[in-house]
């Protein structure tokens, strides 16, 4: 029925699922000791990303369409950004 692409897709989950870190590091807020909602769910992006990196690997070396190459590319762009982002903000 609907035909959106991959690489809109891949971003279209990141920034939702960010959002929903965003909102459970504000509804159940970290502590000194205590990790929150946000960051156990940031900690969870990453065996996520690596899941579903190796997914569009498989279809790419299945099909030889280049959108799940483009979606591989996406999520480690994602990745470097986010990095930069905590690096720099220090």
């Amino acid at each position: 029925m609907f035909n959106i692409q991959t690489e809109i897709k891949t971003i279209l989950f990141f920034i939702f699922y960010f959002i929903i870190i965003f909102i459970a590091e504000k509804t159940v807020p970290s502590g000194v000791c205590t990790p929150g909602g946000g960051f156990l769910l940031f900690l969870l992006s990453i065996p996520t990303s690596i899941i579903l990196s190796l997914i569009f690997l498989f279809k790419y070396y299945k099909s030889k369409e280049k959108q799940y190459l483009n979606s591989i590319y996406i999520i480690s762009g994602i990745w470097v950004i986010l990095f930069l982002f905590l690096r720099l903000s220090n």
